[in-house]
């Protein structure tokens, strides 16, 4: 009896995380979701960091909002994310110098995790914005989403919760059995002097 207790209540418990986890991967990419499509119609911009060189402030794989900000209220320690050479390569660094030009303000940047500065000025024009928000890892999932294949993943995990889920809840209800009558004793039917039967 009591192992039976015990498998019953390991079995609460694992459908319990199990559920848990269903929560959890719906509430990430509900999130997910928000984030990226809800960025443009704020007039902000969502993107994804690829590299290591703002570590420990914001890591690889972090998904941040850039929200437009204007030359004149850059100020250094702002952290700005850049569109920059011939192929417009996007990156997010720190501004850690501000010069004033005949043409405008340009600005010099460096990533925290970098021993040095970049490599020359930028002007202030190539600024897509200033960092708002970081949400560590969620450019994982961002990513996931885009491509069928990490839809299709993400899809996939849910599919094997729920069936685990509902493997654990088909285990754990009672089977259908019939009902028993209790045992109640059988007297022999007696007849009286009527003729009717008496019990």
């Amino acid at each position: 009896m009591t192992l039976r207790v015990v498998m019953a209540g390991l079995t609460r418990i694992t459908r319990q995380l199990l559920e848990l986890g269903v929560v959890a991967l719906v509430l990430t990419v509900v999130v997910a979701m928000a984030f990226a499509r809800g960025a443009g119609l704020t007039g902000r911009t969502a993107l994804i960091v690829n590299g290591p060189s703002m570590e420990p402030a914001i890591s690889r794989g972090a998904a941040i909002i850039v929200e437009p900000v204007a030359a004149g209220s850059l100020a250094v320690g702002d952290v700005v994310s850049l569109r920059v050479g011939p192929e417009q390569a996007i990156f997010t660094h720190r501004i850690v110098r501000i010069v004033d030009r005949p043409d405008g303000v340009w600005i010099e940047t460096q990533g925290d995790a970098n021993a040095t500065p970049d490599a020359s000025i930028i002007p202030a024009s190539s600024v897509i914005g200033r960092v708002a928000l970081a949400v560590p890892g969620l450019g994982y999932v961002i990513a996931a989403l885009s491509t069928t294949a990490g839809f299709g993943l993400v899809a996939g995990l849910a599919g094997i919760l729920l069936t685990l889920i509902w493997a654990l809840e088909s285990a754990a209800s009672p089977r259908s059995r019939p009902a028993r009558l209790p045992p109640h004793p059988i007297r022999p039917a007696t007849a009286d002097r009527s003729g009717f039967e008496a019990t």
